[in-house]
């Protein structure tokens, strides 16, 4: 009996049924998508684009210009022009440029943010609904949640990277069957052409082989630490002492090697400070043909290729908007979302705003006093006014019980509340959330002490309260990783979330054996904190800010972990030593700039000592 015939015919069926599945699931995503595109366009919406991940669901296929081409003609079909605005990672600098023969606008997030970041904290800044297109699920959450703690009533809707591939796919099939040729507006002129299309051009300037290999050698390192960095965060990779000493010999291994090869290439390739071994045209003609090579490039593009090739596109396109704003007509511009989005980010650069990194947001206070804002610039240092432990004598920390000493951000490191009945305590509460309030700082952000509830509103002064670790970036330059009293379980698992540097640590607890010697004479830090600064694979912040203990407070310079780099720690408690009964000390005033110098400004007890640790350090240095 022939029983071969039946199955495959069965299998031919349900074959059959299955690819009719297929189709029909993509016929709706297809039919979402127009429905989205409509909508997008009957609605007013504006269309973000989060460019790093599209460009990955390409597998990195498509370049940096290639994707902005397409993605005008996308907007021209499509009645989009001067609603779209791109969100690139990296970028030397955090800062927009508007181009107005494409009708969109290029936001950088620069070295210390994502893309994602700056996205999800911008969103409800059009005031108007949103497309974006992206594949992450945690910024799709992020958006979401930031529409609807917006004022306005505006939603957002999501278009997946794939299908919008597709889209500049067939648009350019369109252009070519009509037209002949693409015809872009970023390839009309002759200057635009050479900016943005060096394949035709030739290759007078070759790099050297050995800067290409040195290069080359530096991304992967910095790639293979990355990779060592997220092991490192696994539970299940640190369980036992032996896992643990595997992955800290090679991370050491790994920033030994770094530091034999130089390690900072990519910095000196991308920096604007001026403080390089490589001048600004040097920089340009390596960045370009880094480009080219990645072109031919077999291997898998990395974290550092992003980096150089999303600097080059950001100088291609600064130049290039500065060509195309100086001959717009200014009624071209009046009514464009992008170009006004643009403008926000731009007059918003080197003015130290603080965007958190991950879920949530920063709030901003509305400024009358502080710094004159017309002065600023990307140069400007990071001003930090910051106090810890004042257990309800916060109108004791200046004489007349008036304004802290004026910067960027004011920074209350924990214990903040009393130790009374509840009546007392929320009364406390009130008076210190006013006169929070009354203080000119921007940005006022508050840890959660030992002695602090875990909920507290500050709806006067609108202070942003934390209570589990978050990282915070400030005009993408400068990264604050903010700790609060925590227990070791919660801090482990919430520092697998956080980045793997930062130039600022603000913890409620100092570093184990380090200021935080109790009266009974204990060293009460916590050790926990201490060895995930060590395991930092990227090493150790410039500037580690703490409180909690009084008796502690002072500064001093210690080497932490895989790197010899110092660490400056400040313990800036202000209450007197033992039972807070009363304020002792002044608040604290620091700078800190790009490059990791701190200045204490202010700060009674520290200033002293600071200084005294730098001449130590340089008659080290000179001997």
């Amino acid at each position: 009996m022939n029983l071969v015939g039946p199955f495959i015919a069965l299998f031919a069926v349900k074959g059959t049924q299955k690819s009719g599945k297929v189709l029909k699931k993509q016929s709706d995503l297809s039919n979402l998508h127009n429905s989205r595109m409509r909508w997008a366009v009957e609605t007013d919406a504006v269309v973000l684009i989060d460019l790093e991940n599209v460009r990955g669901k390409s597998d990195f296929g498509l370049s940096h210009g290639e994707l902005l081409k397409r993605t005008i003609l996308w907007s021209k079909a499509n009645n989009l022009q001067d609603k779209v605005t791109f969100f690139v990672d990296h970028g030397s600098i955090h800062t927009a440029y508007y181009l107005p023969d494409g009708g969109l606008s290029m936001v950088f997030a620069g070295p210390r943010m994502k893309a994602d970041d700056v996205l999800a904290r911008d969103i409800a800044f059009f005031e108007r609904n949103a497309i974006v297109i992206t594949a992450d699920n945690e910024l799709m959450s992020r958006c979401r949640n930031a529409m609807l703690n917006s004022r306005a009533d505006i939603e957002v809707q999501f278009i997946q990277p794939i299908k919008f591939i597709c889209d500049l796919e067939n648009i350019v099939k369109k252009t070519v069957t009509i037209e002949g040729v693409i015809d872009s507006p970023m390839t009309t002129t002759e200057g635009q052409s050479e900016c943005l299309d060096n394949n035709n051009q030739d290759d007078a300037n070759v790099l050297p082989p050995e800067l290409v290999q040195k290069i080359d050698e530096e991304i992967k390192l910095r790639g293979a630490m990355y990779e060592t960095d997220i092991q490192m965060r696994e539970k299940s990779n640190m369980s036992t002492p032996k896992k643990r000493r595997k992955l800290e010999k090679r991370a050491r291994m790994l920033c030994e090697r770094l530091a034999l090869k130089g390690g900072q290439s990519l910095d000196h390739l991308t920096t604007l400070n001026g403080v390089t071994e490589y001048d600004r045209n040097f920089q340009d003609e390596v960045l370009k043909q880094w480009e080219k090579l990645r072109q031919t490039a077999t291997r898998r593009e990395m974290t550092g290729d992003r980096i150089l090739l999303a600097e080059y596109f950001r100088r291609k396109i600064e130049s290039i908007s500065l060509e195309q704003n100086h001959e717009a007509p200014d009624s071209a511009k009046s009514s464009s979302h992008s170009l006004r989005y643009a403008q926000y980010i731009q007059n918003m650069s080197g003015n130290n705003v603080a965007t958190c990194m991950g879920s949530g947001g920063i709030q901003q206070s509305s400024r009358s006093d502080g710094f004159d804002h017309s002065k600023a610039s990307d140069n400007r240092p990071l001003r930090l006014v910051v106090i810890s432990d004042t257990h309800g004598f916060e109108e004791s920390l200046t004489p007349d019980g008036g304004m802290l000493p004026e910067g960027d951000i004011l920074l209350h490191l924990g214990d903040f509340a009393i130790d009374n009945s509840l009546k007392k305590k929320a009364k406390a509460l009130e008076n210190f959330d006013a006169w929070l309030a009354r203080q000119p700082h921007r940005t006022k952000i508050v840890l959660r002490g030992n002695h602090d509830p875990f909920s507290v509103p500050f709806p006067q002064s609108g202070a942003n309260y934390f209570c589990k670790p978050k990282s915070i970036a400030i005009d993408g330059k400068i990264t604050i990783i903010l700790v609060p009293y925590s227990s070791p379980r919660n801090l482990s698992s919430s520092w697998r979330n956080l980045p793997m540097f930062c130039d600022i640590l603000a913890s409620h607890s100092p570093p184990h054996r380090i200021l935080d010697k109790c009266y009974n004479g204990a060293n009460a830090g916590c050790s926990s904190l201490r060895g995930k600064v060590e395991r930092m694979i990227a090493g150790p912040p410039h500037l580690w800010l703490c409180g909690h203990i009084h008796e502690g407070r002072g500064v001093e310079n210690v080497a932490f972990g895989l790197t010899s780099r110092e660490t400056m720690v400040v313990n800036v408690s202000n209450a007197n030593d033992g039972r807070a009964t009363r304020i002792q000390y002044d608040p604290v005033v620091l700078d800190i700039d790009t490059n990791g110098n701190i200045n204490v400004v202010q700060g009674q007890g520290i200033q002293s000592k600071s200084s005294e640790q730098e001449q130590k350090s340089a008659i080290v240095a000179v001997q």
